[in-house]
């Protein structure tokens, strides 16, 4: 059957260039992210849907555009999109009850997190609230695994370093409830970027061949400084972030990311 693949990963953390390594190396034009004007809302989450889903969780207008979405996949050739903001507004859970669970992949793909958020915090994406509606999470939504608080005194920074724990989490988190349902493949950018651990990751994918690499692709014309990565990772260990813990205490007390639970008992 031809697979299909998806990624599950926060933004600048490598996903488009994802998208150019499976397209390099698997049998697939593999897309990043679907941003026609008529593929909001169709192909792509707009606002709505994400505010809905991380407010309401999996109500019937998230669960139809995931209907219209996975039903509109091929049928006889492999499909790949390594769109970010899939999952964060309830692609797992949609996957996880579609037949085509069984052909799918989710890459779970990670940065290091200093330099992940220090790459938000040079390009300014944490400072107008439409944009964290679009591409990433807001701190106030009700429905989240870390606590916010903490950390929003800081600004900017503050929101950076929540979002990348909550979307560190919330991996976790999807691996754990879900990971009986769905093959997922963890990939750690530093690695995969560099021959070995490319050659790793198609192995985990079932294939075997000579990786080809391809070049970085969206990287911030600036670098990130020294410092304010030292900054950050001081700020991470310092909160003492154990996704872990945080995820078993989410479901001891909320149950679940989609609500099921809450809308059934309403």
């Amino acid at each position: 059957m031809p697979q299909i693949y998806f990624s599950l990963t926060a933004g600048r953390s490598g996903s488009g260039w994802l998208a150019k390594f499976l397209s390099a190396n698997l049998d697939v034009n593999a897309i990043h992210e679907p941003i026609a004007i008529e593929d909001f809302g169709t192909r792509m989450p707009e606002v709505r849907q994400l505010r809905s889903f991380n407010t309401y969780g999996s109500n019937k207008e998230i669960q139809a555009f995931w209907q219209h979405k996975l039903d509109a996949l091929p049928q006889d050739i492999n499909y790949a999109e390594t769109n970010h903001t899939l999952g964060k507004c309830g692609l797992i859970e949609a996957l996880a009850h579609h037949p085509r669970n069984s052909d799918a992949t989710v890459i779970v793909l990670r940065r290091d997190l200093a330099r992940q958020c220090a790459s938000y915090v040079n390009r300014h994406d944490f400072i107008l609230i439409s944009t964290l509606w679009q591409w990433f999470l807001a701190p106030d939504y009700p429905n989240r695994i870390v606590n916010a608080e903490p950390f929003l005194k800081m600004g900017q920074l503050g929101a950076a370093i929540w979002y990348a724990l909550e979307m560190e989490c919330r991996q976790t988190y999807y691996e754990r409830c879900y990971g009986d349902r769905i093959r997922f493949v963890n990939a750690q950018l530093e690695d995969v970027t560099q021959p070995a651990g490319a050659k790793q990751l198609l192995t985990d994918l079932g294939v075997d061949r000579t990786p080809i690499l391809p070049p970085k692709t969206n990287a911030n014309s600036v670098a990130s400084s020294d410092e304010l990565v030292e900054k950050i990772d001081a700020v991470i260990r310092t909160s003492q972030f154990d996704p872990e813990s945080l995820v078993s205490q989410y479901i001891a007390l909320r149950g679940s990311l989609d609500m099921a639970e809450r809308r059934a008992a309403a």
